[in-house]
């Protein structure tokens, strides 16, 4: 039972595959909310990706809901399963990718929008949720793939070192992946 009411750090299937396995109703609860909050992280990330791949743009209006969403789901997962430190990792998941994208706007604003920041922080809750483990993962996996698309692309000759590409479809990829497989 003690090993139940301690978060291990493992992923977000994880966790949710243990609070299905106590098989009591707050554990289902906890799943069912945290399950919801990736369903609607992706279903918002679909639509964001699309937009910023046609448009370059990551609205606010579509992000900033994101926040008190996403927060109470997971936080509400966290407080039935009692596994209340997931609410310190999503606050350092939120400083981490958060404050790196504002940092790389700050030092380059040309490089990274605004819409990568706002997304940034979501994103960083979300995989903070799972630990500060999978919050710096989901950062190495996004500017592995976003690096190695480039790359191909401008070996391709499809893009040119000048073209603006899309971040915010690699940021979700990698922060999506990492909910799903880490």
């Amino acid at each position: 039972m003690a090993t139940m009411m301690q978060a291990t750090g493992a992923g977000i299937g994880w966790f949710v595959g243990e609070q299905l396995r106590t098989a009591t109703p707050g554990g289902w609860a906890a799943a069912g909310a945290c399950a919801l909050a990736v369903l609607v992280l992706a279903g918002a990330g679909v639509w964001l990706a699309a937009m910023d791949i046609t448009e370059h743009r990551l609205p606010r209006r579509i992000v900033w809901p994101l926040y008190p969403v996403t927060t109470a789901l997971f936080g509400v997962s966290a407080a039935l399963s009692d596994q209340h430190v997931r609410w310190w990792w999503m606050l350092w998941g939120f400083a981490i990718m958060g404050g790196l994208f504002a940092l790389l706007r700050l030092v380059y604003p040309a490089g990274m929008g605004l819409g990568d920041v706002r997304l940034a922080g979501v994103l960083g809750l979300a995989t903070g949720f799972g630990s500060v483990w999978h919050t710096l993962l989901a950062l190495l996996l996004t500017f592995v793939l976003a690096g190695t698309v480039c790359v191909v692309l401008i070996a391709g000759r499809r893009i040119t070192m000048s073209t603006r590409v899309a971040f915010g479809p690699f940021m979700l990829l990698g922060s999506l992946g990492v909910i799903a497989f880490g």
